[in-house]
């Protein structure tokens, strides 16, 4: 069996149920994959643009996930959507409030927006 961290290379397991008949095609393999900064707020969703400040506990602060920051990540592949936009593929991490911990993202779909190139 083939894990999602396996076909990232393979634009025929990863678009494998989205056959594509006109040019310029709606998605596409990033290869090789090629580095960007994710804008944390723009790329979860449900993770509102709220202050520090807002009574938040200072436990979840400190273990919660920080959405305030960018961090480095990896681009691998873009999907078009039907009203025009972009959706790109990236992996990433997202550290905690107090640096402690992480989450690794890999895969995750978001909107071109939480990503820049990094030059």
């Amino acid at each position: 069996m083939t894990t999602h961290h396996e076909s990232i290379g393979h634009a025929g397991e990863l678009f494998a149920r989205w056959p594509v008949t006109f040019d310029p095609p709606t998605r596409r393999i990033v290869d090789p994959p090629q580095p960007v900064i994710v804008s944390v707020s723009h790329a979860l969703p449900g993770s509102p643009r709220t202050s520090l400040r807002d009574g938040t506990p200072l436990r979840v602060r400190a273990e919660g996930l920080s959405v305030d920051i960018k961090v480095q990540g990896t681009l691998s592949a873009w999907a078009r959507l039907a009203n025009g936009a972009w959706l790109a593929r990236v992996d990433f991490s997202v550290p905690t409030g107090n640096g402690k911990g992480h989450l690794d993202l890999h895969g995750q779909w978001v909107p071109s927006d939480a990503i820049t190139p990094m030059r």
